[in-house]
């Protein structure tokens, strides 16, 4: 995963969100314990780290490592003793982010968060309509070599 220093803006050169974006609404949640990691972001450790993550106030945000754009904003609210995921904010300027795939984005989100900040099993969340070299091309640009991001099914012959 990452070392124990928490991330936050000042860790890393980064972007701010661009004006063209759009809101998405979710329904998801975290409990106290799991909140509490992902409190503490990911900055990256090498080159094949795609992503830098940090928390500030009730928003974590995505940026990729090597332009710094901002990629994602995820609304985490607290609700009892679980936080709430209700909203994201996803990058719609096609010079910093290409994709416009709504239900794509929720699930890179829910990835990344299980994936680089949770440490837990998680399985990549290829977009449907990708070629199975375009899908893998499409991961390591996402994650990087070093994170497999779960299981890969390939079906050779007819036959998985």
């Amino acid at each position: 995963m990452n070392d124990t220093r928490r991330a936050t803006a000042n860790s890393w050169q980064i972007k701010p969100m661009p004006a063209q974006q759009k809101e998405l609404a979710l329904d998801g949640s975290y409990s106290a314990a799991e909140y509490a990691q992902i409190t503490l972001g990911f900055i990256p450790q090498d080159q094949q780290d795609k992503w830098f993550i940090y928390l500030e106030g009730e928003w974590l945000h995505f940026h990729r490592s090597w332009t710094g754009s901002c990629i994602f904003q995820l609304h985490l609210a607290p609700e009892g003793d679980d936080y709430t995921a209700d909203k994201a904010i996803v990058n719609r300027d096609p010079a910093q982010y290409r994709s416009n795939d709504d239900e794509q984005d929720a699930r890179l989100i829910s990835h990344l968060v299980d994936d680089l900040l949770l440490g837990r099993f998680s399985v990549f969340p290829s977009p449907d309509n990708l070629s199975a070299e375009d899908q893998q091309r499409y991961q390591k640009d996402m994650m990087g070599k070093r994170r497999g991001g779960g299981l890969r099914l390939e079906v050779r012959n007819g036959r998985s």
